[in-house]
């Protein structure tokens, strides 16, 4: 299949050169003397496999032209046609811009062969599982439960400080929204937060992401590639699961960490970060040191100010606010506006264990927008798992959880269970569980259930029960 270049050129002469080349096998070429035009060409488009720029033609601020280009073919080779500096070189590299050809430019070929050269490197390199986010993406933290309103009271307290921070939790419980949000409030929010889940990547290539290597250090290194702790300056950088990595990376790390220099792979200059450090994971590090697992040096740098992430499980509370938050996301994607679930249907959703927690519940919510017929969404539409009684969900999970933690899980459960078969009445609970009123008002008192809003939810009909 042939690939797609774009030439945003006011040389009618170089034009000239690949109008000639235009049936070249392999590459079909589009051609334009226009910068706008150029520009609506690719957001028109949008699939050109590479675009070549004339560096004389861009306008003004060179960091807002690259943007925009960017921004409209994000996954395109960018390669800039011009006499730059050195300084200017590397400033467009670090931009977004993927090589630069110098002109003068005598035949097609010396353009043609230097892009063949770049798409070979595209193909032989490794898909990095990394991401780069900027403040404008920072997801909100919703709720109103005790626990959330404590959370975020402690970020605004954290993120002035210049401390590591060890954010632990179930997977889908929102650590890298809390990461995202400390940055946010930081100041150094202006600068880069770069985010890199360390679990499933080889030692070599985490090592490339994040101190950067030296062209010829290993097998396709073919040029010099700035790590994380270079690009990110006094930003943040998240490592995500950092309980999955191995000793030997974790040594590195903490050389970094303890002293803020750095080498890249196969460098001898000695580099410095200002970056700030936040780790997150859904292991217990303390269990892994020790069973040699994880470094306990490491551990104590990390732990410099630790945040727990509280399962959705131990606050239904916000289980309504989370779905109305998703439902008005997924609507305007599905363009399926004006969409409801129906308190039934909210009432079995708050009733669930939620293994995978607010990501797991924000799927369901997107499968339920995506594939609804109707402006209200009612329990029959609920994935078949959805309808089991939550004991039974409880029940398949417990031998996941140490004695104590899965005979609380069973307690709160059953106390909701109580209060809604009760109404919320506290006396009548107590009555059917045939304990003391006084014990009951403890255990509530203990799980932080709210008998009150147990009490105004709707019962469920007869025709959603028959499932339950």
């Amino acid at each position: 299949m042939k690939k797609s270049l774009l030439f945003i050129e006011k040389d009618k002469e170089l034009l000239a050169l690949f109008d000639h080349h235009s049936q070249t096998p392999g590459y079909e070429i589009f051609t334009t003397m226009d910068y706008d035009q150029g520009l609506r060409l690719l957001r028109e488009a949008s699939s050109f496999d590479g675009v070549l720029v004339d560096t004389d033609m861009i306008h003004g601020d060179m960091c807002k032209s690259i943007s925009e280009i960017r921004t409209n073919a994000e996954n395109a080779l960018l390669i800039l046609l011009g006499t730059l500096s050195a300084k200017e070189l590397v400033d467009c590299v670090k931009l977004g811009a993927d090589g630069v050809v110098e002109k003068p430019v005598r035949k097609a070929s010396q353009v043609l062969d230097y892009i063949d050269t770049l798409f070979a490197r595209v193909e032989r390199s490794p898909v990095i599982p990394v991401k780069e986010t900027t403040v404008t993406d920072m997801p909100l933290m919703v709720g109103q439960s005790g626990v959330i309103q404590d959370m975020k009271g402690l970020i605004q307290k954290i993120a002035p400080l210049d401390a590591t921070v060890l954010i632990t939790g179930e997977t889908g419980t929102g650590k890298e929204v809390v990461a995202k949000m400390i940055h946010s409030m930081g100041p150094n929010c202006h600068n880069n937060f770069l985010a890199v889940h360390c679990g499933g990547i080889p030692d070599t290539l985490l090592e490339s992401t994040l101190f950067g290597h030296e062209k010829g250090s290993f097998t396709g290194a073919y040029r010099t590639h700035k790590g994380y702790f270079e690009i990110a300056d006094k930003g943040t950088i998240f490592l995500d699961e950092i309980g999955d990595t191995t000793p030997s990376f974790q040594v590195k790390l903490l050389r970094v960490l303890q002293d803020k220099h750095f080498r890249r792979i196969g460098g001898t200059d000695l580099l410095s970060s200002g970056a700030r450090i936040i780790a997150a994971t859904n292991r217990d590090l303390r269990k892994m040191v020790q069973e040699g697992q994880f470094r306990e040096d490491l551990f104590f740098r990390l732990n410099v100010i630790t945040l727990r992430m509280t399962p959705l499980r131990d606050r239904p509370e916000d289980i309504p606010l989370l779905i109305r938050h998703f439902v008005s996301i997924y609507s305007k994607k599905h363009s399926h506006l004006g969409v409801y679930l129906k308190p039934e249907t909210i009432d079995i959703l708050k009733r669930q264990f939620w293994k995978g927690n607010v990501r797991e519940l924000e799927n369901v919510i997107e499968r339920l927008v995506a594939l609804s017929d109707s402006d209200w969404i009612g329990a029959t539409e609920l994935p078949e798992d959805y309808l089991k009684k939550p004991d039974t969900a409880i029940m398949q999970n417990l031998p996941l959880y140490p004695y104590a933690e899965a005979k609380n899980i069973f307690e709160k459960e059953y106390i909701t269970q109580l209060l809604i078969q009760a109404k919320g009445n506290i006396s009548r609970a107590a009555k059917l569980a045939q304990m003391p009123r006084q014990n009951l008002h403890l255990k509530i008192k203990k799980h932080r259930i709210k008998a009150d809003t147990i009490r105004s939810s709707r019962p469920l009909p007869e025709s959603v029960t028959a499932h339950l």
